[in-house]
């Protein structure tokens, strides 16, 4: 058994006072009763205590639903004096620090919206709370060894309120995302199932890290932490107003930071996930300003902190994919992969993801479509405009350098083909590159003599390659006109129409007279017949 250390009797009394002020002013009480009710919801509950097990430097947590039992627990550091009172005050907060804005002293309180009873074990308290006087402590006679941890335990009230939880845990394990902008916690055990992120070493450029969930071998995910800066005045103006500031109080805060994760869905976090999803490349964590619910945030229309925290994180994600395309030191396999950080063009759509994607978005491209992003086969990183697209089946036929020069007029430099095609849709929308691709083969194939390929299977490949097109009913080529026959001593294709075929060289008395009529006509290439007929001997027999 423990004893209530000195500090506990005079912040209960002063917990005790006002609520008995409270009390007598229904008036004076709605207020906070009204954003107390406003934060019960069993869905934020796991979020907000892991909030405040990272402000309290813990690196594990744990969550267990047992015997309509809620248990949480974290390995932290213990009560002081200055956060056990904070813990028993409403509308008010000892953070600082802007690791994320959110409202005042209510994290805690978010577990009554699971039952009305709220029981804290820790080395050195064992308190309880009711929900009617939800920041009035009474020392409870059950302590148990917590082995060094802060534990927290609710009684749930009803099966709706479990369900509810429970399915918020599922969503956890799911997709937990925001383990990864905590300061501190890399590992949380929900149900006896642990996830944990492990560092899979340096990223492609400054101050990004890969990361992979459990040590698993899919994808790991890419963090990209940028530069701390300090608020703007009009932002901080509008975050002294959310923490409700009064005269004498602290108005200063440090710079912050913002962070986007790759491979992970567009969602926007306060650390904590928001419900706020947006179809960016990756997520998006800053100290924004939410909503009174807390379930989305403020709309940049309107708050100058948002719209500043969303404009950084465009700047960043185009830092990021500009700088990690210039990486000369990597194979252009991997520079390429640089473009997952391009978002798709902004849509025309009030909703507020649109609104919140689309201020990444204008960010994002005021700061690349100066810049020279493209990269070429050649690992030549080129302009907007000045590269083209040419499909793998055509490079697959000739060289880059071969389709650019007789495909496109400007001889544009060609995109390099280990671009995902997920990624070369997005340059396609933005326009920032021109695609030049089977019809336009077609088309030149029947206006131009064009290079016969360096091997008779590439040729094969130009055939199949053209063939679906060719013989669509709804094709308007004229295969009369079709430049895709090999000729005797040519290094270029011809037309049916342009070409005859004699027979085997034995017909002819001499060398010589093969060589002069083949001056005088386009003869068929008797090696590409004799190719075809062993091509298809062993691809029929």
């Amino acid at each position: 058994m423990i004893y209530p250390p000195p500090y506990f009797e005079s912040i209960r009394q002063r917990s005790l006072q006002r609520w008995k002020q409270l009390e007598s002013d229904p008036e004076l009480a709605a207020p906070w009763r009204q954003l107390f009710n406003q934060v019960q919801s069993p869905r934020h509950v796991l979020s907000e205590l892991l909030q405040n097990a990272d402000d309290a430097g813990a690196t594990e947590a744990s969550v267990q639903i047992d015997n309509k039992v809620f248990a949480f627990e974290h390995n932290g550091e213990d009560f002081t004096e200055e956060h056990f009172t904070s813990l028993c005050r409403f509308g008010y907060s000892n953070k600082r620090a802007l690791h994320t804005i959110g409202f005042r002293g209510i994290g805690f309180k978010s577990t009554f919206s699971l039952g009305n009873n709220v029981v804290v074990f820790t080395p050195t308290l064992s308190v309880s709370f009711n929900k009617n006087r939800f920041t009035l402590p009474e020392w409870s006679p059950a302590w148990r060894d917590t082995s060094g941890k802060t534990i927290i335990w609710v009684e749930i009230s009803d099966y709706e309120r479990q369900q509810e939880v429970e399915k918020n845990l599922y969503e956890w394990h799911k997709s937990p995302v925001s383990l990864l902008f905590f300061k501190n916690i890399r590992s949380l055990k929900i149900q006896g199932s642990e996830i944990s992120w492990r560092s899979q070493g340096k990223g492609p450029i400054d101050k990004s890290e890969w990361m992979a969930l459990n040590l698993m071998h899919e994808e790991p995910f890419l963090v990209v932490r940028s530069e701390e800066e300090a608020f703007p005045e009009e932002a901080l103006q509008e975050i002294r107003q959310e923490r409700l500031l009064g005269t004498g109080e602290e108005t200063s805060f440090p710079p912050c930071k913002v962070e986007i994760v790759l491979n992970a869905q567009g969602r926007l976090y306060v650390v904590l996930p928001t419900g706020v999803s947006t179809d960016l490349p990756f997520a998006c964590n800053a100290p924004f300003i939410q909503d009174p619910a807390r379930e989305r945030i403020k709309s940049p229309e309107t708050s100058p902190t948002n719209r500043w925290l969303l404009k950084r994180t465009g700047l960043l994600a185009a830092y990021a994919m500009l700088d990690w395309l210039g990486k000369t030191t990597l194979s252009t396999k991997e520079r390429a992969k640089a473009y997952g950080l391009l978002p798709d063009p902004p849509k025309e759509d009030g909703a507020l993801e649109n609104i919140c994607s689309t201020a990444v978005k204008n960010a994002f491209t005021r700061w690349t479509t100066s810049s020279s992003l493209l990269l070429a086969e050649d690992g030549m990183l080129i302009s907007v405009n000045n590269c083209i697209y040419i499909p793998k089946h055509i490079l697959d036929i000739w060289s880059a350098k071969q389709a650019s020069a007789f495909l496109d007029d400007r001889c544009r430099p060609v995109l390099c083909q280990h671009v995902e095609s997920a990624d070369r849709g997005k340059l396609l929308r933005w326009k920032f590159i021109e695609e030049v691709g089977l019809r336009n083969l077609l088309d030149v194939l029947q206006r131009k003599h064009v290079h016969k390929p360096d091997t008779w299977q590439q040729l094969v490949k130009l055939w199949s390659y053209i063939a679906p097109e060719v013989y669509s009913f709804r094709s308007k080529v004229n295969t009369d006109w079709l430049k895709i026959i090999p000729v005797t001593h040519s290094e270029f294709l011809y037309p049916p129409n342009e070409v005859v075929r004699l027979g085997e060289k034995k017909t002819l008395h001499s060398k010589e007279d093969w060589d002069l009529l083949s001056e005088h006509l386009k003869v068929l290439d008797q090696d590409w017949l004799n190719f075809l007929s062993e091509h298809r001997r062993l691809h029929t027999g």
